[in-house]
């Protein structure tokens, strides 16, 4: 614990973290909230592209920071111990336990460049959980398969990366590669000047008439060219002539026996026919793509239905259906054949309706395949047989024989199927103009009998009961559309069910021979697991026997620096005190040898102190002879000055009393 701490206070104090004011100490002493506050600083280091990280935790709910905390261990594939349970984990690393910071701190910051990298790259190959109902949608698999593509293309292309980061390049190789270049330079240099001394012996005539015969094949080359390029240019010209011409037969041919009135006429058909796919067609089928949308996005939020469901909502719907059938057939025994005099204007108006509403599609069915055929015609001009060789690109290939018979037999099939469709066009659309006719006529005699039978119903005293019956079919009407479409959504719901059941039966099928294959591995794992366990135990007692032996010998070490140290020191103490003991030593034989010698020249250092004695002791008689003057004067000074404040006493006294102040 104490190694491990100190290992995370060493590695806090280092870049970037810079954190020098922790100690073991004051490290130990951290509450759980600035444990995890430093938990996630080191995820900020490890981690910079994520800005969640750079917050404090006192601004972030704990629940929020737990599961930061989680996803970015399971992205930097953390491990805890094999006997850590997985609940207790995670309590702890909510609350901020020591058992549980502490070495995950110790592993972020022993590998910190491997898990920078491995942060790096999960941002980009984490994969994205899709639904597999989700990815039965074509576009939605298709996105997924392309988002795999680029993720396998990344891997690549960080694998070159790296491996060209790896790969030394020395300068003693980049020197030879310098010196390489020069040698082939210089060889080159060499190759010219011996050509130039070639040329040299050449005549200068030859010279220019090799130069002007260069010239004259550049030159021709260059026609060639030209020439290749108009030929292209005059096949497409003439190409879009034919094309043109055909266009203009074709138009012609068009407009014979055609006047002005009739082609206004035949535009205002083709207005009618478009305001009323713009007005009633297009809107009522956009309405049905939006209820079936919404019902759809109901069926997508709630949760998936079960069997049982589905038979309880079976049976509604056909409780529901044979309620709306008894009041049906009520209205119906109610209502008087006799009285209802629109009953066959109405048929018969739905009738057109129905037909209208039919060829309403066929020609939109009709004009969308127009718009195809012409987007063919117009994208494949000119082409050769679908099994014949393709023509090359831009029209710069001209089909000859018999690629250009089948090209013509193509083009006549076409065109006649083309005349087809278009004459289909125009009987629908003739067909759709009558009924229209017949409608508005339809139209203009209900309007008549609902004019006439207003006026009954207010000479019987029941005006609105026409419109109320009218509105009440409408919304049977509607009821029975919104009937059928919830029964084809209820079978669309039904058979993807069905789908999805078909697929979980068929994977489940799959995956038996695996979970068999599965079954062994399972037992051999734990017969590793366990003697993995065996292993670590023994592993561990082997540890704990080493690091007790370890911390022995350190402490021995330890002594014996410290015995070193103190041998040291005497050792140096002792040589200063031998050196000062020397210089003592000789100065006293130098005294001695001064005192017996003869030679009085030389004084000792005796006869020196002598001397500065003897003259210390003079100064201090003289000192001593001074003080005593000095104390005779002071005492005279002192008594003097005495006498003269009290005559100055005396004197103010005097002056007070001449003066009457007393």
């Amino acid at each position: 614990m104490v190694e491990q701490l100190k290992f995370i206070v060493e590695q806090l104090k280092r870049p970037p973290f810079n954190r020098n004011h922790y100690n073991i100490l004051t490290f130990d002493n951290l509450t759980n909230n600035q444990l995890l506050q430093v938990l996630t600083d080191v995820f900020a280091v490890v981690d910079p592209y994520d800005p969640s990280h750079k917050i404090d935790i006192r601004d972030e709910e704990p629940e929020k920071t737990a599961a930061r905390h989680m996803n970015t261990l399971k992205m930097l594939g953390y491990r805890p111990k094999l006997d850590t349970d997985v609940n207790t984990f995670r309590q702890d690393l909510v609350s901020g336990g020591k058992n549980v910071v502490f070495p995950i701190l110790q592993w972020l910051l022993e590998k910190l460049p491997e898990h920078k990298e491995r942060a790096y790259l999960g941002r980009y190959l984490s994969k994205i959980d899709v639904p597999t109902e989700f990815l039965s949608d074509a576009e939605i698999a298709e996105q997924y398969d392309r988002y795999d593509e680029l993720m396998e293309e990344f891997k690549e292309v960080h694998r070159e990366f790296k491996d060209l980061t790896s790969t030394p390049h020395t300068i003693d190789d980049l020197r030879r590669d310098i010196k390489q270049l020069e040698d082939e330079k210089e060889t080159l240099e060499k190759r010219l000047e011996r050509q130039k001394t070639r040329v040299q012996k050449v005549p200068a005539a030859q010279i220019e008439l090799a130069k002007n015969y260069r010239k004259e094949v550049e030159k021709e080359e260059k026609l060639n060219t030209m020439k290749h390029d108009l030929n292209n240019v005059i096949n497409q010209l003439e190409q879009k002539t034919q094309r043109l011409e055909r266009q203009v037969a074709d138009q012609r041919s068009s407009s014979v026996d055609q006047s002005p009135d009739g082609i206004m006429k035949r535009m205002e058909e083709e207005n009618q026919v478009n305001s009323y796919l713009v007005t009633e067609k297009f809107p009522k089928e956009l309405n049905q793509m939006k209820m079936k949308l919404r019902y759809y996005e109901e069926v997508a939020t709630n949760k998936a239905l079960g069997q049982t469901e589905l038979a309880n909502y079976r049976a509604k719907i056909s409780e529901l259906n044979s309620v709306i059938n008894k009041f049906h057939e009520k209205r119906v025994l109610a209502k008087d054949p006799t009285a209802d005099n629109l009953a066959v204007f109405r048929q018969q108006a739905l009738i057109v309706a129905r037909r209208k509403e039919q060829s309403a599609e066929r020609l939109t069915q009709l004009r969308a395949e127009n718009d195809a055929l012409e987007k063919q015609f117009g994208r494949t001009l000119p082409m050769g047989h679908s099994g014949s060789s393709s023509v090359a690109k831009g029209s710069s290939h001209v089909p000859e024989g018999e690629e250009f018979q089948r090209y013509v037999n193509m083009l006549r099939s076409k065109s006649n199927a083309y005349k087809r469709k278009r004459q289909e066009i125009n009987d629908m659309t003739a067909e759709l103009q009558l009924l229209k006719r017949t409608e508005e006529l339809l139209k203009e005699e209900v309007e008549q009998i609902k004019s006439r039978m207003s006026m009954e119903e207010r000479k019987h005293g029941i005006e609105g009961y026409f419109s109320t019956q009218e509105r009440l079919e409408e919304l049977s009407t509607l009821k029975m559309e919104q009937d059928e479409l919830k029964g084809k959504t209820l079978d669309e719901i039904t058979a993807l069910i069905k789908t999805l059941n078909g697929r979980i039966s068929s994977k489940k099928a799959e995956l038996d021979p695996i979970l068999k294959e599965v079954k062994p591995l399972r037992a051999k794992v734990q017969e590793l697991r366990n003697e993995y366990e065996a292993k670590k135990s023994k592993y561990d007692a082997l540890n704990a026997n080493f690091e007790s032996s370890r911390s022995t010998l350190e402490s021995e070490v330890r002594g014996f620096y410290e015995e070193q140290y103190a041998q040291e020191s005497r050792f140096h103490t002792l040589k200063a005190q031998m050196l000062i003991n020397a210089v003592l030593l000789k100065r006293a034989n130098d005294e001695t040898s001064s005192y017996i010698s003869a030679d009085k020249a030389t004084k000792s250092y005796r006869e020196q102190l002598n001397k500065q004695i003897s003259s210390t002791e003079a100064r201090i008689k003289a000192n001593r002879e001074k003080q005593k003057v000095t104390k005779d004067v002071q005492i005279d000074g002192t008594r003097q000055l005495k006498y003269w404040r009290d005559l100055l006493r005396m004197m103010e006294l005097k002056r007070k009393l001449a003066t009457g102040e007393l």
